[in-house]
């Protein structure tokens, strides 16, 4: 078992045993215990669980959807055979001033890469998918809490 599994199979047991009943932002009841952390040296592992299914081809073609392409339509996505999106798909083919937006709006790669490059030590290299002022056009706003907080899905 990985170190990944290891971190968040002690979570779930913290949040069944401490956590509260409640909805989540889709509206789907969950157990929620906030601040739970889950810290990687990526020199060691790669943290992705084991002790479920992953989609993994899935998880990288949604990343790649965000970061490479820096985009919010749902429709690039399903290009690439990906539907993790297609609930949230609004009439206009996008999700809204989410994810892929915010990256391109502030061009955050572009400023990311140029800062790793000529100021390596630079404390201040940031990058958000969070923006107060477009929430209310998020089809699904990103979670604040992430990643210190975590919730499980009831059955």
């Amino acid at each position: 078992m990985s170190i990944a599994d290891t971190q968040y199979l002690n979570i779930v047991e913290n949040i069944l045993d401490h956590g509260y009943f409640d909805n989540n932002r889709t509206g789907v009841r969950t157990y929620k215990l906030p601040h739970q952390i889950m810290q990687f040296d990526l020199e060691k592992e790669f943290p992705i669980l084991t002790t479920k299914f992953v989609s993994f081809k899935t998880a990288v073609k949604e990343i790649l959807w965000i970061w490479q392409l820096q985009s919010n339509d749902v429709r690039e996505l399903q290009k690439m055979n990906c539907h993790v999106w297609d609930e949230w798909m609004r009439p206009d083919g996008t999700i809204g001033k989410a994810y892929g937006y915010q990256i391109r709006k502030y061009k955050q790669v572009d400023k990311l890469l140029e800062t790793l490059k000529t100021d390596p030590q630079n404390r201040r290299m940031i990058v958000s998918l969070w923006n107060i002022e477009d929430l209310p056009d998020m089809a699904l706003q990103p979670v604040p809490t992430r990643p210190c907080g975590m919730s499980l899905t009831a059955a």
